[in-house]
């Protein structure tokens, strides 16, 4: 039975950490998650169910409790029993899963989750929880959103059905919430929120570390996914070739469904010479990178927004970007704007800051001024007035 707490009780909020350094942006977002934790009001306690060695570590160094009990697994066919059935939703993840049991045991106010990938049952405590983008409904010809296209629209079912709070990028990520899963969203609930992404703090204060890298260079922090575009980004570079002698792109980021194929076209197209691939480095490597970089291309087709112009504007480094969903609207004009289909754009974003000089100042002050509307700061204000609601 839920139990009534008194005045003094602390609340409490169990936190779900799965994401890993190498998922890029989604880690970091986690990570700005927990900024705000570390910074939460003291009547508030904050429990922790860890997926991996990286939180259970992070926890130990923050002195948040670790849970032994994991978020309920579900297949598919349960998945939509709890999509159809409220009830059989409640009284089965509150009574016959670990977690559930965990939650009467611990008496918890809130489940936060600092990833998009939970499916959300019916649960007795408010869920907290991320929607980054959804781009299997908008971007759906790439594989790697359109192969698990069915296990996305659960999961973004449940949290529409079933979450107390959504936090969207954007305004645009917002719409594009509530416009897909009006169906499932009752009346002001969940309360669906633009909450901006931020430049992660870790990265903005880690130290430099020395990277091997040519003595100008343009840069491109992603992982190897197909909708991160690498393609179109070299091809833009080989172009540039013909003008720029001492041109070279650097590329770092896990492998995923990509990688092989834009190694073997840069050596095809005899470009090893003008590209460098590093893969997935260090913060410290990142940081350098950003620093001593002409600029920070992103040709990216998924938004709403990204991390990277974020850590790119704090860094002192200037970006381009897609001029896709809410990409314009993240860099304001202390960006260069393409569209990420045609690599003769990319080429001339690439070529200005390359031979501008005065021009690359000015958007490194630019973006200074701009990073201003979304620091750590102000997120950990927004956030803490969402958790003070529940």
């Amino acid at each position: 039975m839920w139990r009534t707490r008194t005045n003094k009780q602390k609340r409490k909020i169990v936190v779900l950490l799965d994401t890993e350094p190498t998922w890029g942006g989604e880690h970091q977002y986690a990570l700005t998650l927990m900024e705000c934790v570390k910074k939460a009001d003291r009547s508030i306690e904050f429990q922790a169910v860890c997926g991996n060695r990286f939180w259970r570590q992070w926890c130990r160094e923050n002195q948040v409790k670790i849970w032994n009990v994991s978020w309920p697994f579900l297949t598919e066919r349960t998945q939509k029993l709890h999509i159809k059935y409220s009830f059989y939703s409640r009284a089965y993840a509150m009574n016959m899963t670990q977690f559930g049991k965990r939650l009467n045991q611990e008496r918890i106010d809130a489940v936060l989750c600092t990833t998009q990938g939970f499916f959300i049952p019916n649960i007795k405590p408010k869920v907290i929880v991320p929607v980054h983008d959804l781009m299997h409904r908008y971007e759906g010809s790439f594989p790697e959103v359109r192969e698990g296209y069915e296990e996305r629209e659960l999961i973004f079912s449940s949290k529409a059905k079933y979450a107390w709070c959504v936090l969207t990028d954007s305004e645009i990520g917002k719409l594009q919430f509530t416009e897909s899963y009006a169906a499932y969203i009752r009346k002001n609930r969940p309360h669906v929120i633009s909450l901006p992404y931020v430049a992660p703090k870790h990265i903005a204060e880690c130290d430099e570390e020395f990277t091997d890298t040519p003595k100008k260079y343009v840069f491109y922090p992603a992982q190897f996914w197909r909708h991160k575009n690498h393609i179109n980004l070299v091809k833009a570079i080989k172009i540039l070739t013909a003008e720029l002698e001492d041109i070279h792109l650097v590329l770092v980021g896990s492998e995923k469904n990509n990688k092989k194929i834009i190694q073997k076209y840069i050596v095809e197209e005899n470009l090893t010479g003008y590209v460098t691939v590093k893969g997935f480095v260090s913060d410290g490597s990142l940081v350098y990178l950003y620093r001593h970089a002409v600029g920070m291309i992103m040709p990216s087709y998924f938004g709403p927004t990204n991390i990277p112009p974020l850590e790119a504007m704090a860094l002192g480094c200037p970006v381009a970007v897609s001029n896709k969903y809410a990409m314009p609207e993240q860099v304001g004009d202390a960006g260069l704007l393409f569209d990420p289909d045609f690599p003769e754009e990319i080429a001339e974003c690439i070529r200005k800051l390359w031979v501008d000089e005065d021009l690359r100042q000015k958007m490194i002050r630019k973006g200074y001024r701009r990073i201003e509307k979304w620091t750590q700061d102000s997120f950990n204000d927004r956030f803490q007035k969402i958790i003070n609601k529940v």
